[in-house]
């Protein structure tokens, strides 16, 4: 699809990150699951930053590769189990991690409800499952770090409202059978 392409973009448009490159992105299950999480992962994507769909411990989380190796797993709260859809959390929790450095984990933005009465309230939690001060976090700590690739401008929109559609991955088809074309035109 056009909205997806990261080579030429229209003018006043930004390029997108690439789509992730396996198998998954071209099924319909997958493809539903990016579309429900394209508030999320449209802006981190036009920050360069790549993104995909997997499954957690218990939920369907965002996970976004940053150019240091480490990576955001960004996903809705895992207890107690939401009966809500995918991309449409109470709350979300986004983490940075090392797949070769444990020691390196970072909660960067919480916004999950508290069920524990004693827990001091986070300020995160009035935003609840909106996505934009989600991002707003996300950019704001990776600037902080230098890894945001593409950092937004000032005049920029860093929210994708949920109702807009998702740039979903194109389809591959068959190429069709050389009987089937038409005969190339010369020119003399």
């Amino acid at each position: 699809m056009a909205a997806d392409e990261t080579t030429t973009p229209e003018p006043g448009q930004v390029p997108l990150a690439p789509l992730p490159d396996h198998r998954n992105v071209h099924t319909p299950w997958w493809q539903e699951l990016w579309r429900r999480h394209a508030h999320v992962i449209t802006p981190l994507r036009a920050r360069g930053l790549q993104c995909d769909i997997e499954f957690g411990l218990s939920t369907y989380n965002v996970r976004v590769s940053l150019p240091d190796d480490s990576y955001l797993v960004i996903s809705p709260p895992h207890d107690p189990p939401s009966e809500r859809p995918p991309g449409e959390p109470e709350g979300w929790i986004a983490t940075r991690e090392h797949p070769d450095d444990q020691t390196l984990f970072e909660v960067i933005y919480d916004s999950a409800p508290s069920n524990d009465p004693g827990a001091p309230q986070r300020p995160e939690a009035r935003h609840g499952g909106s996505a934009q001060p989600l991002i707003e976090a996300i950019d704001h700590r990776l600037a902080q770090l230098g890894l945001l690739p593409h950092p937004v401008l000032p005049h920029e929109n860093s929210h994708v409202p949920p109702a807009q559609p998702s740039p979903l991955p194109p389809r591959v088809l068959p190429p069709a059978s050389p009987k089937a074309a038409p005969p190339a035109r010369r020119t003399p």
